[in-house]
């Protein structure tokens, strides 16, 4: 009988240590992934190539038309955003 105690006892602190163990440790913080942004060729008077364009979302695209004061349909997809975008820079 007091052996039936002494299991439950390891049993009872087993368990306890490992939810203590759980909770203890602090979770990692989320790394912040930088947005990539459009790099504008030297030899191109500023004018960002359609494959640096590409590489953004639609949402980044239609942000970097507003920073620069273009007009694009935000009806169209994004290879029509793109275009747009390429053929104001210009």
């Amino acid at each position: 009988m007091e052996i039936s105690y002494l299991i439950v006892l390891i049993i009872v602190v087993s368990v306890g240590y490992l939810a203590w163990r759980d909770t203890s440790e602090a979770p990692a913080p989320a790394k912040k992934v930088a947005k990539p942004t459009p790099k504008a060729d030297a030899n191109n008077n500023g004018v960002v190539s359609k494959a640096e364009l590409n590489k953004l979302t639609k949402v980044q695209l239609f942000d970097y038309a507003e920073k620069n004061s273009l007009k694009v349909k935000k009806s169209g997809t994004k290879a029509a955003v793109v275009n747009e975008i390429w053929s104001q820079q210009r």
